[in-house]
């Protein structure tokens, strides 16, 4: 006699209850083991949408909302934030302001690392030393010391100025002097100015001694700080009065802000003391001053500055710099130098300088590389690992996604050139 139907479910609801502990295990196993399988035809589903967006292009670049300093030719995440990068028009970069010709952001651990160390842009008084050899000649009762400064040093004297000497007759001693004659031009031969300098009697001195003349200069005596200090007054005042004067930015007194920071300049340049940056902050490269501000934490411009003569450690600022700005003092060299030798870490604002910035690939080299979409060696999407790289093999273009692919390359052309997709006829 065949058992009932209720005595069948219930046999199967008790094999059930004790199975359902093994049955969750081997439905876990198999899930774990059907993962690569369900992933791929999910990759597939997903890819062609995938691939529209981050599709190659010379009209666009990739850059990072948070981190305005991170834009990247390739499809990436952001090095500082590991936020993806969003994909826009290359028209809708938003351009430096005018002196910064490069723009970058480190993350607070590179910066760390790099030693990177900021001071404030602030008023010193900065004095400029000259110094000469000259002799010791008698002119009536007073002496004189005749001296032969040279032709860049001619803009700091001045007749009255103050000097002093002195002789290695009498160490550790000095003169006190002033300039009394300047010649009237300066002699061809030495590319040098001759001044006479005025010496009280003195009873160690004597004509035809061999004594070292030294002037010390203040920063703010010297023509071209002076003429920067007042030509920044007039420019800002002036700009300020032409846009209050518009009437969507009228205030009720324009230029007022202007006047104000343009007679606090003055007041400190009548006390003699200059805007200056220290000496470790600049970068010279011969054609232009550079010198990196930090804007906001992390984030670096170098900054186009115009300098006057050094005096010590420190340079006076004539233009691209304002009291009170952040610049880099310790580092600046590495900064530079990280520019050129990684350039994704520069962004490629409208305006900036593209002299540290890495070469873009052709029309031609883009097409190709959108073709191949991914490195025949590790298989991973071109641009993942910085830009492409380009290597020519048996006759045929092939870019790579680093450099340490290449070796493995030209070992096995034949093995790696069959993952590249076929070329139209």
């Amino acid at each position: 006699m065949f058992p009932s139907l209720a005595t069948l479910k219930l046999a199967a609801r008790a094999v059930l209850v004790r199975l359902r502990f093994p049955l969750l295990v081997a439905g876990i196993v198999l899930l774990l083991a059907a993962w690569p399988w369900l992933r791929h035809h999910f990759d597939r589903l997903t890819r062609a949408r995938a691939e529209i967006d981050t599709s190659v292009s010379s009209d666009t670049e990739y850059w990072c909302p948070m981190c305005p300093g991170v834009i990247s030719d390739w499809p990436e995440k952001c090095p500082v934030c590991h936020m993806a990068l969003v994909r826009r028009k290359k028209g809708e970069a938003t351009p430096l302001p005018d002196g910064v010709v490069a723009r970058m952001q480190f993350s607070p651990y590179r910066v760390q690392l790099a030693g990177v160390r900021t001071t404030a842009v602030e008023y010193r008084a900065l004095v400029l030393e000259i110094t000469a050899a000259g002799r010791v000649a008698r002119r009536g009762e007073e002496l004189e010391v005749t001296i032969d400064v040279p032709e860049g040093d001619m803009a700091a004297l001045a007749v009255g100025a103050e000097a002093e000497v002195t002789s290695e007759s009498y160490p550790g001693q000095k003169f006190a002097a002033r300039v009394g004659d300047l010649a009237g031009e300066v002699s061809p031969e030495m590319r040098s100015l001759r001044a006479r300098l005025d010496l009280p009697p003195a009873r160690e001195l004597r004509p035809g001694m061999a004594v070292q003349a030294r002037l010390r200069v203040p920063a703010t005596r010297l023509p071209r700080v002076s003429r920067a200090v007042h030509d920044d007054w007039r420019e800002r005042t002036a700009a300020d009065l032409a846009l209050g004067s518009l009437p969507a930015l009228a205030v009720p007194v324009p230029g007022m802000r202007s006047l104000l920071q343009g007679a606090g300049a003055m007041a400190l340049h009548h006390r003699g003391l200059a805007l200056c940056v220290p000496a470790t902050s600049v970068i010279d490269t011969g054609g232009r001053k550079v010198v990196f501000v930090e804007s906001m934490p992390g984030m670096f411009d170098a900054v186009e500055v115009t300098l006057g003569r050094r005096c010590g450690e420190h340079y006076p600022v004539l233009g691209g710099l304002a009291a009170g700005q952040q610049v880099v003092t310790s580092g600046a060299f590495l900064l530079d130098a990280e520019t050129r030798l990684n350039p994704a870490l520069a962004a490629s604002y409208f305006g900036a300088g593209r002299s540290h910035l890495a070469e873009r690939p052709s029309a031609e080299d883009q097409q190709l590389i959108a073709r191949q979409k991914t490195c025949p060696v590790m298989g991973g999407p071109l641009g993942s690992m910085g830009p492409p790289v380009r290597v020519v093999v048996g006759g045929r273009t092939v870019f790579l996604c680093c450099k340490g692919c290449e070796p493995e390359l030209r070992r096995s052309p034949g093995k790696y050139l069959a993952n590249l997709p076929k070329t139209e006829p």
